[in-house]
C-alpha cells in the first residue's frame, strides 16, 4: 500500500535523524520491536555493572511498569527508599542485617535504571525528573556509606573506621560531581553510539553488595575509598590533557 501510494506521490519521505522506526505488522515485528527498543535503553555512560547486570534485569522490570500508572519520579523515590532501609539494616550491627541491606541496596540500584526507561519509552523525559533522581542518588549513596561506616566503627571502635569511611563518602561525592563534564568529553570522543568503561554508582553499589555478602565490610569501605578517590583523580587529569 504504501509502494502504490508512494508512486502516486502522495507518500514522501521523511528523516527522522536518530530516533527509532520500525514497521509492525504481525507478532513477530511487534517482538522485534520490543526487542530493539529495549536494547536502545542502554547508555554509552552504563559501567560494567549496570551494563552486564542491572540493565538486563531492569529492562524486564520496565516492561511492566510500562503498563502501569506508576511514573519516573515515584521509581526514583522507591529506589531511594529501598536504598534508605538498607542503609537502616547496616545500623542494627549484625551480619544477617548486613547482607540484607546488601541486597536491597543492590536492589536499589537495579531499580534506579528503571526510571530512566520509563521515561525514556513514555515519553516522560524531563529536567526536572534527572535533577530529582540525581539528588536522591546523592542521598542514598550517602546514608548507605554512613550505615557502612557505623557498622564497621561499632564493631572495631576505631577512628581508622572513621576516616576510612569518611574518604568513602567525600569519593563518592566527587566521583558524581566530575561524572558530567567527564561523560560529555568521552561522548564527544566516541560519539553517541560508544561505549567506555566507566566507574560510578553501579560499580560502588555493586561493590558494596559484594563485600557485605562476604562479611568483609572494611575491606568493602577501603577499596570504596580508594577507587573512587583514585578515578576522581585520573578524570581529573584526563580532562586537564583534553582541555
Amino acid at each position: 500500500g504504501i509502494k502504490l501510494l508512494a508512486e502516486k506521490g502522495k507518500v514522501k519521505p521523511f528523516d527522522i535523524k536518530k530516533n527509532f522506526w520500525i514497521d509492525v505488522d504481525d507478532e513477530k515485528a511487534f517482538q522485534k520491536a520490543e526487542k530493539v527498543l529495549m536494547e536502545r535503553l542502554k547508555k554509552s555512560s552504563d559501567g560494567p555493572i549496570s551494563r552486564y547486570c542491572n540493565r538486563p534485569i531492569s529492562n524486564k522490570i520496565t516492561k511492566y511498569l510500562i503498563k502501569t500508572r506508576i511514573t519516573p519520579n515515584q521509581i526514583s523515590f522507591f529506589s531511594f527508599l529501598l536504598a534508605s532501609v538498607a542503609a537502616l539494616c547496616f545500623f542494627v550491627g549484625s551480619y544477617s542485617y548486613l547482607a540484607l541491606g546488601a541486597v536491597l541496596a543492590q536492589l536499589s540500584s537495579i531499580v534506579d535504571g528503571c526510571d530512566g526507561e520509563v521515561a525514556r519509552l513514555k515519553g516522560l523525559e524531563s529536567d526536572f525528573g534527572g535533577w530529582f533522581d540525581a539528588v536522591l542518588d546523592r542521598y542514598a549513596d550517602a546514608f548507605l556509606l554512613f550505615g557502612l561506616t557505623w557498622y564497621v566503627y561499632s564493631l572495631s571502635g576505631t577512628l581508622l573506621s572513621l576516616f576510612i569511611g569518611f574518604l568513602a563518602i567525600i569519593g563518592t561525592f566527587m566521583n558524581s560531581y566530575t561524572a558530567d563534564k567527564y561523560d560529555g568529553l568521552m561522548m564527544k570522543k566516541i560519539g553517541q553510539k560508544g561505549s567506555y568503561f566507566r566507574i560510578g554508582r553501579d560499580v560502588r553499589i555493586g561493590i558494596i553488595f559484594l563485600g557485605c555478602i562476604i562479611n568483609q565490610p572494611f575491606i568493602t569501605l577501603l577499596v570504596i575509598a580508594s577507587l573512587m578517590n583514585i578515578e576522581n583523580v585520573r578524570r581529573v587529569l584526563v580532562l586537564y590533557r583534553n582541555g
